[in-house]
């Protein structure tokens, strides 16, 4: 495992988990740059690789991903931001390691839904109080970017020990 790609590729599910926690966002810059990394090291040098997949895995994670989470997009339960960056997280991973960070990050996704909808954020934190009418709207989606970024770092982590 290339040290120096993978950092890369770790400060990369960094910004992507940052900017959608805060802007709930996925910004064409992030997709693109991470596109071309991912593609750039397996074709250019697939030795440097952080996962060492082949092209052919990285393409079907990327397509894989981008299908399927596309069929969400379009039902609008998802953001089209959430199925550029899974793509693009596909095609870093490949689709081998893609199934467990799915099944991972819409766990998150679930318990984030559940505690949003049912409003059991606040048990332990009776201090706060929050106003429903000031809150914005596109405050209550889920932050998917976060939950597969973070998702995708404790499958590395599991993967590597």
């Amino acid at each position: 495992m290339s040290s120096a790609i993978g950092f890369v590729f770790l400060i990369w599910l960094c910004a992507g988990a940052a900017c959608d926690a805060i802007y709930r966002k996925c910004f064409n810059w992030l997709v693109i740059s991470g596109f071309g990394l991912a593609l750039g090291t397996v074709v250019l040098a697939p030795e440097t690789h952080p996962i060492g997949i082949e092209l052919k895995e990285s393409l079907i994670g990327g397509l894989l991903a981008f299908g399927t989470l596309l069929f969400f997009y379009m039902l609008g339960l998802m953001g089209a931001g959430d199925v550029k960056f899974a793509a693009v997280l596909g095609a870093w991973v490949g689709w081998k390691l893609l199934l467990p960070v799915w099944a991972l990050s819409c766990a998150f996704a679930l318990v984030h839904g559940l505690i949003a909808r049912y409003d059991h954020k606040y048990i332990f934190m009776n201090f706060i109080h929050v106003n429903k009418e000031e809150m914005n709207i596109k405050r209550k989606f889920i932050p998917y970017v976060t939950y597969m970024s973070l998702a995708t770092i404790i499958v590395l982590m599991l993967k590597i020990n």
